[in-house]
């Protein structure tokens, strides 16, 4: 049985974002400096500035198209009646125009992109509601007055909740690595267009249904990682829970499969409910060729045989071993195997 743990540690370390932090933590440096400035002449609030997203939570990986971003928001003290959604968010338009010749009003942001290809992307929240909930500006100028809105979130609560899951620190690297692997799967396998798994969604699939996979010496009690292991649990996991459901497509009724996923906090939103019957019926396709391939791959005695399986699957960043490297089979140390839930 092949678990391919080095060439899962390489694969991990060519898609985590690593030096890209930098420039990334710049581009924002420079946006909040210039938001500091500038905000204040355009609303008499105050607001607090916080990082979010995958760069938040600590799950972010190299885009194939070299397209890095990272998530700004904004909690500004005001509610969701004081202002209008839209009018919030031409606050940091103004405030930013100019700084780059691609600044942009977005349906649920502002972004800001450089020539070099980064780009910043700025959420407006109103934070002082009577309700105690926080609400994220949806809405651009253009866009029908029911698409200008104010919609229930919970940011900060959301990025905790990732980045703190899972109590054991060595268990929660493996949740992050197994949400890189399969945020990389997606971007593989799935067009830039509509049909393609969100990565929030990928995140809390892997947050519900990771199962840790790890193996313990029972003389040092030193854990080594089964990342091979823990994609296949999760992605049979995901594959189970789909439930066919009786819909109309194409004029006629029929029985297509659907995964429903949450968020973990409060609203808990269905995080796939925007994907139609029949990109739902591509994704578990695509989710079952890749179970398929890891379940091989796994069946291999030869690294470089599984590898060469688990390529097809994650791209070329995935290393392949030489077969010269790959013919000694290390001595088994004692183990105890451990299938550990990730659920709380």
């Amino acid at each position: 049985m092949a678990f391919c743990k080095k060439q899962f540690e390489e694969f991990h370390e060519n898609i985590k974002l690593k030096e890209e932090n930098e420039i990334l933590s710049s581009k924002r440096d420079i946006i909040i400096k210039r938001l500091k400035d500038k905000l204040p002449d355009q609303t008499a609030y105050t607001f607090e500035i916080f990082n979010q997203g995958s760069y938040a939570m600590h799950t972010g990986i190299k885009p194939l198209d070299d397209d890095y971003d990272i998530d700004v928001g904004l909690y500004f003290d005001m509610s969701k009646d004081d202002e209008k959604p839209v009018k919030a968010k031409n606050w940091i338009y103004n405030a930013l125009e100019g700084h780059t010749s691609d600044v942009k009003i977005k349906n649920p942001c502002i972004t800001v992109t450089y020539a070099a290809g980064y780009h910043v992307d700025i959420t407006v929240y109103a934070a002082n509601n009577g309700d105690g909930k926080v609400y994220l500006a949806k809405g651009k100028p253009t866009s029908m007055s029911q698409d200008k809105r104010w919609d229930k979130s919970n940011p900060k609560d959301l990025i905790k909740e990732i980045r703190d899951h899972l109590s054991d620190k060595d268990d929660r690297k493996q949740f992050r690595r197994v949400v890189r692997y399969l945020k990389r799967w997606k971007d593989e396998k799935f067009n830039s267009g509509s049909g393609k798994p969100t990565g929030i969604a990928l995140t809390s699939c892997v947050y519900h249904w990771l199962n840790i996979q790890k193996d313990t010496d029972l003389f040092t009690g030193n854990s080594s990682y089964r990342d091979l292991d823990a994609l296949i649990c999760t992605v049979s996991e995901m594959i189970n829970r789909f439930q066919n459901e009786w819909v109309e497509v194409d004029g006629e009724y029929k029985w297509m499969p659907r995964l429903k996923v949450y968020l973990p906090v409060d609203p808990w939103p269905e995080l796939f409910e925007k994907m139609t019957s029949k990109q739902m019926k591509s994704f578990k396709e695509k989710l079952e060729v890749l179970l398929d391939d890891l379940e091989d791959a796994s069946a291999k005695a030869d690294p470089t045989d599984a590898a060469e399986i688990l390529k097809k699957q994650f791209g070329d960043d995935f290393p392949v071993p030489p077969k010269s490297t790959t013919g000694k089979k290390a001595a088994a140390a004692a183990v105890i195997p451990s299938s550990e839930s990730a659920r709380e």
